[in-house]
C-alpha cells in the first residue's frame, strides 16, 4: 500500500462563521477523511477572514472532526506590503452585507503553539526534505515570510499545490484579471513563483466548474454528525449567496469548491489535466492588480521564461463530485457511524 502522502494546509478557512465563505473548511475536511493524504498540521493565513478568526474556526473544526490536537498556527494578519482595508472594502462590495460573526473576538480559541506559521513551514520541511507537501488555499502571505525566514524552504518542500490565477482564460472574481488569493497579496505570490520551488497552480478556471448543489447538500445531511453539520453550513451559504447576487444563475442553487478541488489535486491528480507553463504576475501594476499570466507556449511568440509550474487546463468534475460526497458525508469505510 502507497504511504500517504504528508501535506501542510496554509488556509484562511471561515467554515461556521456567518457570511464567510465554507470551501476552505471543506477542503480541510476532505483531507482529514481521506487515507491517501496525512495532514500534518494547518496554518493560518489573512484572507476570507482576519486571521485570528480564522484560527479559531480551524481549532473548532478540527474539534468537531476528532483531530483536537492538529497543530494549527497562527501566521500572516497582513499582505507582505499592502493596507488590507482596501482590500477588505472591494471583498464586503462583491459579497455584500455579511451576517455578524457567530463568536466573539473573545471567545476565540488561539493557535497550539506560539511558533508562528512561516516558522512551521520552514521547521517541519527542513526536517523532512521532500516529503511535506503544501496546499496553499489562501493568500500566499505565510510561504513568502517561510521564503524570507529560510530560501531553503524552496527546496526542502516536496511541492507547493496552490489554488491561484487563472490557466485558460481571466479570473472573472474580485476583479475581472484577479482572484482573491492573488489580489491580496500579488507580492508574496511573486515570491512564490520566482522561488524555485515545485508547483503545481489550479486556477479559478478550474474551480469555478466545480459546484455544491442544494441537492448535494442534502447528501451531506444524510451522513453522519459532521457531514449533517457540513450541508447545514453549506445551505446557509448558498442561501446568503442567492440574496447577494440575485442576478446570478450560478448562485441561485449552489456554492463553488474551489479549495475542495485543490486538495483533490494532491488526492488524485489524475482528476485534473496537467501543462507546464511560465506562470508569472506582476505585483507592481495596480491596474492588472492579482493577474496571473500562465504562458503555456501557445503563442507564436516563445513564453518570456522557463517553465515553472505545472498549470491545470481541465478537470473531470464528475468525478471530483463523487470523491468530495462520499469522503465528506462520512460513508467511505473507517468515517465514523452517523449520530
Amino acid at each position: 500500500m502507497t504511504a500517504a502522502r504528508r501535506i501542510v494546509i496554509d488556509t484562511d478557512p471561515g467554515l461556521g462563521e456567518p457570511g464567510s465563505d465554507i470551501d476552505d473548511g471543506l477542503a480541510i475536511a476532505l483531507a482529514l477523511r481521506s487515507p491517501e493524504l496525512q495532514v500534518e498540521g494547518l496554518t493560518v493565513v489573512n484572507g476570507n477572514v482576519e486571521v485570528d478568526a480564522g484560527v479559531d474556526v480551524a481549532r473548532r473544526l478540527t474539534e468537531r472532526m476528532g483531530h483536537p490536537d492538529l497543530p494549527v498556527l497562527r501566521g500572516a494578519d497582513r499582505p507582505l506590503l499592502r493596507d488590507m482595508a482596501p482590500v477588505r472594502a472591494l471583498f464586503d462590495d462583491v459579497i455584500g452585507d455579511r451576517p455578524v460573526a457567530r463568536t466573539a473576538p473573545a471567545e476565540r480559541r488561539g493557535p497550539t503553539s506560539p511558533l508562528s506559521a512561516a516558522q512551521f513551514l520552514v521547521d517541519i520541511t527542513a526536517a523532512h526534505p521532500g516529503e511535506i507537501t503544501v496546499v496553499a488555499i489562501g493568500p500566499m502571505t505565510n510561504l513568502a515570510l517561510a521564503l524570507r525566514l529560510d530560501p531553503a524552504f524552496a527546496g526542502n518542500v516536496a511541492e507547493i499545490v496552490m489554488m491561484a490565477g487563472s490557466a485558460t482564460g481571466y479570473a472573472q472574481n474580485i476583479t475581472v484579471v484577479g482572484d482573491f488569493n492573488a489580489y491580496v497579496d500579488p507580492e508574496a505570490l511573486a515570491m512564490v513563483l520566482t522561488s524555485g520551488a515545485k508547483l503545481r497552480m489550479v486556477g479559478i478556471d478550474q474551480t469555478s466548474r466545480v459546484r455544491l448543489t442544494r441537492a448535494d447538500a442534502a447528501v451531506l445531511r444524510r451522513g453522519d454528525a459532521f457531514g449533517r453539520w457540513a450541508g447545514e453550513c453549506a445551505l446557509a451559504w448558498i442561501d446568503f449567496l442567492a440574496k447577494a447576487f440575485p442576478l446570478r444563475a450560478e448562485h441561485r442553487d449552489a456554492c463553488f469548491l474551489h479549495d475542495p478541488l485543490v486538495v483533490a489535486a494532491v488526492i488524485d491528480p489524475t482528476l485534473l489535466t496537467w501543462e507546464g507553463a511560465h506562470v508569472a504576475t506582476d505585483p507592481g501594476s495596480e491596474l492588472a492588480r492579482g493577474l496571473v499570466i500562465a504562458d503555456r507556449g501557445l503563442a507564436l511568440a516563445p513564453p518570456p521564461g522557463p517553465t515553472n509550474a505545472s498549470v491545470a487546463v481541465d478537470t473531470d468534475v464528475a468525478g471530483f463530485g463523487r470523491l468530495f460526497l462520499d469522503r465528506v458525508t462520512g460513508t467511505e469505510p473507517g468515517a465514523p457511524a452517523p449520530e
